[in-house]
């Protein structure tokens, strides 16, 4: 229904990252960086300043009810056929800018906001730039400390995706990952109404969801709130305007621990602790989960 939906497993994820060493006529390895725009953000996916983790993780909250992107918000019960809501999707004009480097390639790149002098020189950026802000930001949030119970860090390789999933999932587990599909028409407005076609249950327990961040490469913030369960969905979805799209659909079945001003309670009418969060997730990040056996 729609482009298929994305789900694969870590080899084969490896199998497709793509490769990110180019040779110059004097046969030196040169780091490609993939396109950014003016704000320092990847080419292909939304420019809409930093987004923010429903679960109020990211650098900055998205506080904002009249943010486009807050769009995304809603609960279980909104799983209805034939019900119709208004979604954010950005376009991803470029999905490879989101596919990991191979780990060699970036190994002798530091990630670190000490290392900040070293990086503007290295990725050529000036230090008020917005491309400089946005480096800056993804280095603090994957360098801020967890808040108690809770798991987090940032993947720049496939490596570290993987540590990190079965780190908290199990070493032995078998981890899927599951995406949303891509909007096919540049065209498509960034919120539009939705109709529900269809909708099935996924996972129940431990997911671990992982965003994309402002980066020259790509960067995943991924957390996880220890003993809090949570569920995801795949919802098939039409626009108005005929996009088809098939979504994750993930809910934070226990929100006792996020801000009581969380931009989704107001925008739900419901309370911290008192209800799940659920929200449509873009293409550009993805859910991590342990394949039954």
């Amino acid at each position: 229904m729609g482009n298929e939906f994305v789900s694969y497993s870590f080899l084969l994820l490896l199998v497709v990252t793509q490769l990110a060493l180019v040779v110059t006529s004097n046969g030196a390895d040169v780091l490609r960086l993939h396109s950014m725009d003016s704000d320092g953000m990847h080419i292909g996916g939304e420019n809409n300043g930093r987004r923010s983790s429903p679960g109020g993780g990211w650098a900055v909250s998205m506080d904002d009810p009249n943010d486009p992107a807050v769009q995304v918000f809603a609960l279980i019960k909104d799983l209805v056929v034939g019900k119709t809501m208004p979604i954010y999707f950005p376009y991803i004009k470029d999905p490879a800018s989101f596919q990991f480097f191979p780990k060699e390639t970036t190994r002798h790149i530091p990630f670190s906001s000490e290392a900040i002098p070293e990086l503007l020189r290295f990725f050529a950026f000036s230090p008020d730039s917005k491309q400089a802000l946005a480096m800056r930001q993804t280095l603090e949030v994957c360098e801020k400390e967890p808040k108690q119970g809770e798991v987090r860090g940032c993947a720049t390789n496939i490596d570290s995706l993987a540590d990190f999933a079965r780190g908290i999932l199990g070493s032995d587990s078998q981890v899927q990952i599951l995406r949303s599909s891509l909007l096919s028409d540049p065209s498509t407005p960034l919120v539009q109404n939705y109709t529900i076609l269809d909708f099935k249950a996924i996972s129940t327990g431990d997911i671990v969801p992982c965003h994309s961040e402002p980066y020259p490469y790509p960067v995943y913030y991924c957390h996880f709130q220890l003993g809090a369960e949570s569920r995801v969905f795949k919802v098939y979805l039409r626009g108005e305007n005929g996009e088809m799209m098939d979504s994750v659909f993930l809910c934070h079945m226990d929100t006792s621990t996020w801000r009581p001003g969380h931009v989704a309670f107001r925008l739900l009418g419901v309370k911290a602790g008192e209800s799940e969060v659920c929200h449509f997730m873009a293409a550009h990040d993805l859910a991590m989960f342990p394949v039954p056996k």
